[in-house]
Order: structure tokens, then C-alpha cells, then sequence
């Protein structure tokens, strides 16, 4: 990474959670994709990895236990989930930025791809 001042850093990421079915066969349910992003000083590993701890992690746990538990827990099928455990988080995209992506189609185009930490 270069030393820019700035900007912001946007994690997207999938959610990979182990859950058990009704028959006692284990699985891994992959499909919940999120982004979070906030504004950053600095563009150089210092302040990546202090992000990445400080704000991003308890940021997705918060945003996992929300909104992928929450219709997780509700589902009718007995499925038994892993409860949270951020090394079932898996990376899509880690990057400063001067400027969040955004939908580039549909409904959404021009709005950023992501929630704001």
C-alpha cells in the first residue's frame, strides 16, 4: 500500500457458517454477502491492520448476528447453527479507497455497495 491520507476502508466479505440438519449431517451455509466500510486516515498496514481489529470485526459480528442469525434462528427446516466465530468470515475485497463502490446496475446504481461503520 502507498501513504495516502483520506479516504476509507471497505471490507466485503461471506459469511461461511457451519450448521447441523435434522438428520445430524453437517453443512455449510455460504450465502449471507456483506460490505462495511468507514472513513480512513491513513492508507499503510498500521492502520489497515487497526482497522481491520478495532472497528471492522466488531462491526460484521454485530451486522452477522443481525442479519444473517436472526432469519438463521428463525428457519423451519431444524437446522441447528454454529453460533458466531469471526474465522467463518471469509474476505471477498479489503481495500482503501478514495471513494466506496458502488451499484454500478439496477435499482441501487450510484448508492454506495455496503453499510457505513
Amino acid at each position: 500500500m502507498s501513504h495516502k491520507s483520506g479516504g476509507y476502508f471497505y471490507y466485503r466479505y461471506t459469511y461461511e457458517c457451519p450448521y447441523t440438519d435434522k438428520d445430524g449431517h453437517r453443512h455449510i451455509d455460504n450465502t449471507y454477502d456483506s460490505a462495511l466500510y468507514s472513513t480512513g486516515r491513513r492508507q499503510d498496514h498500521n492502520a489497515q491492520t487497526a482497522w481491520y481489529r478495532n472497528e471492522f470485526l466488531p462491526a460484521a459480528e454485530e451486522d452477522i448476528k443481525k442479519n444473517f442469525y436472526g432469519d438463521a434462528d428463525r428457519n423451519n427446516e431444524g437446522l441447528t447453527y454454529d453460533r458466531f466465530r469471526s474465522n467463518f468470515i471469509r474476505q471477498i475485497n479489503f481495500v482503501w479507497t478514495t471513494s466506496p463502490p458502488t451499484h454500478d446496475t439496477g435499482p441501487l446504481k450510484g448508492h454506495i455497495y455496503g453499510k457505513e461503520i
